[in-house]
């Protein structure tokens, strides 16, 4: 809706860490942001939000990359950006968002007061609205704005801010089909006037740039009162890329049933209003992206049709999302990560999916377990199980040729029957991630209103650890036997999931308690499955850039040499990494031996490796005496 400037918890994790290849030493790199247009899942975060604190900001990056939100809609506020061609907060701001590796749509909002109609002001005034939601007296000023603001964002390294973060698209105001964010009143004729000069701008500065129309809410037309028609008509197709819609529907399920009416042709639920959507920009050639929906855990704050339980929330959220993907929609912003209005914009602020101390809600979870399962998932159909009206059911396939299920029922609990494919490894994953291992040839699973989901992956063994509920399958099973198994890796602390590294490329990765895996396709076997860089990434975290630390010229006898990083390696340690995978499974040496505290606070002798650090421990038995440090779980947020 119209905005301005506006214990025991279990934390699904997709972080974006460094990838290698081994044969070259590295030092670990900032994410780069995703290239290409956005993927299925976004947030709100308002991370711009100068209500946000810098501390605030950077711990709800933290907590958004966590759940693998790799998008964000931002706004960028004219009326605080000032008369200079830089403005530090935001260039800090944009900075925070592409170093964690976030892609960022940018709101291109509010009017200046040197910009305003006196009149309007006085309007604003008497109604109680604030005054930077009226219409610029002259789009050509913010024409120029758009452009100078476009060219500092746009990445290619010519007049950027510091460290050339990119906006890969520009969404032009927000609901300009709203009287409240829009002053006086709503006006086609003047916003199809700045969308056309606006679309103009960004293109000259930025021509691989998308520009959005302004978020419109849509219920029986798109935009309040058929407001879209009137700006095609006015300005053309061709003065947007993406129409940008808000079908919020907060009083409802998404797909509640009771909003359709066949008959009368009456279909105003999520994939009723989508389906709007897609006719109407087809007639242009324009895809549709949803930028705000929600639903509100407002209590008693609001109007009781308004005040979803966080079990509502967090089911309606995944829901959401399955149906867009299911009607073609290829990005939906969920608005928001946390209410940064302070409880002041009722009902929509408590919509958030962390509350105001930064706890998740229900609504965090399931959005991480949604990503995890679906973010390389191709939506395939309706499954067998589906009844309209009654039971959903949405099928998607993964790349390697995998199916995740995606099931609910609306209303009363039901049983459902689903074949188990021979060969194949399958779980029921629940709402918020609790993963249960299925056997046999059928799976009997009770379907509420509470979203699951049922994955079968390709024929490959499998081992379940019940110290932490978790599977290892398949490359990553054989890659742990590999390097040692529980002895010298330690049990899984995540499922697998999704992580983007240094080079922007997005893989498979499992953590476990001294390493991290990931899966690199591109490489034969059985180097397509490599440990992170944990070793680089623990002194990157202390401040220490490994080639600082102290170098030796040659090796002693008994010890080996290697010139590549200038380190040497002695026993004990030497036999322990040449017994169990040298070069390919812990990288070069990145120092010599120190002594340091570990995890348990013993001060013991260490030697740090691209990925990892051992530990000598000479109280140990001789095949025990050689331990690695848990970095996995060190590293793990």
């Amino acid at each position: 809706m119209g905005r301005y400037p506006m214990a025991s918890v279990l934390v699904l994790v997709l972080i974006l860490l460094v990838s290698f290849v081994p044969g070259t030493p590295t030092v670990g790199a900032a994410p780069r942001q995703p290239a290409g247009p956005p993927t299925l899942f976004g947030l709100n975060m308002y991370i711009t939000g100068r209500e946000r604190s810098d501390a605030e900001a950077a711990a709800l990056v933290a907590m958004a990359t966590r759940i693998g939100a790799n998008w964000t809609r931002e706004e960028i506020c004219w009326a605080c950006w000032g008369r200079e061609a830089a403005n530090l907060f935001y260039d800090r701001r944009i900075g925070l968002l592409a170093d964690a590796g976030i892609g960022i749509i940018g709101m291109l909002l509010t009017t200046p007061e040197q910009y305003r109609d006196p009149r309007c002001v006085a309007h604003a005034r008497a109604t109680s609205q604030p005054a930077y939601w009226c219409a610029p007296t002259d789009m050509d000023a913010y024409a120029r704005w758009v452009g100078q603001v476009v060219e500092r964002y746009d990445g290619d390294g010519v007049n950027d801010a510091p460290g050339s973060p990119r906006v890969a698209a520009w969404e032009i105001w927000n609901e300009p089909d709203m009287d409240g964010t829009w002053l006086p009143r709503a006006d086609p004729a003047a916003y199809a006037m700045m969308l056309r000069k606006a679309y103009a701008a960004v293109k000259q500065a930025d021509p691989t740039a998308l520009v959005l129309s302004g978020g419109v809410y849509v219920f029986d037309a798109v935009g309040q009162n058929a407001f879209m028609d009137r700006v095609v008509e006015i300005a053309g197709w061709e003065s947007f890329d993406v129409l940008s819609i808000h079908p919020w529907l907060i009083d409802h399920a998404p797909d509640d049933p009771a909003l359709i009416n066949p008959r009368e042709r009456f279909d105003v639920t999520i994939p009723g209003r989508l389906e709007l959507a897609k006719r109407w920009a087809a007639r242009g050639g324009k895809p549709v992206w949803v930028t705000e929906v929600g639903w509100s855990v407002c209590g008693g704050a609001c109007a009781p049709q308004f005040a979803k339980s966080l079990d509502q929330q967090a089911d309606y959220l995944v829901r959401t999302f399955v149906l867009a993907a299911a009607a073609g929609i290829p990005h939906v912003s969920y608005f928001q990560l946390e209410d940064k209005f302070g409880g002041a914009q009722q009902p929509w602020g408590p919509a958030a999916i962390v509350d105001d101390a930064l706890n998740p809600r229900p609504a965090y979870l399931a959005y991480g377990t949604m990503v995890a399962q679906l973010q390389f998932a191709r939506y395939e159909g309706i499954g067998p199980a589906h009844r309209p009206g009654r039971l959903a059911h949405y099928r998607f396939v993964q790349p390697d040729g995998g199916s995740v299920d995606v099931l609910w029922s609306l209303g009363e609990r039901r049983s459902v029957e689903l074949p188990l494919a021979p060969g194949r490894s399958a779980a029921l994953i629940q709402r918020d991630g609790a993963e249960q291992p299925l056997a046999g040839s059928v799976a009997s699973i009770s379907v509420g209103e509470r979203p699951v989901y049922l994955r079968q992956m390709p024929p490959g063994r499998s081992r379940s650890f019940a110290e932490t509920g978790l599977t290892v399958s398949g490359v990553f099973l054989a890659a742990w036997e590999r390097g040692g198994g529980l002895t010298v890796l330690g049990l899984p602390l995540t499922p697998e999931r999704v992580e983007r590294g240094a080079d922007g490329h997005e893989r498979r990765v499992q953590w476990f308690e001294r390493t991290r895996l990931e899966y690199h396709p591109e490489n034969p076997s059985p180097n397509d499955v490599l440990s992170g860089l944990l070793g680089v990434e623990y002194l990157a975290r202390r401040g220490i850039d490994w080639r600082s630390l102290p170098t030796v010229s040659g090796a002693a006898p008994g010890c080996r040499y290697f010139p590549e990083t200038q380190h040497s390696l002695c026993s004990p340690f030497r036999a322990f990494w040449e017994r169990n995978g040298g070069l390919a499974t812990f990288g070069y040496p990145l120092s010599e031996p120190l002594t340091e505290p570990v995890e348990s606070g013993r001060a013991l002798t260490v030697q740090y490796f691209e990925r990892s650090r051992f530990e000598e421990h000479p109280d140990q038995p001789p095949a025990r005496r050689v331990q690695l440090s848990r970095l996995g779980a060190e590293l793990l947020p």
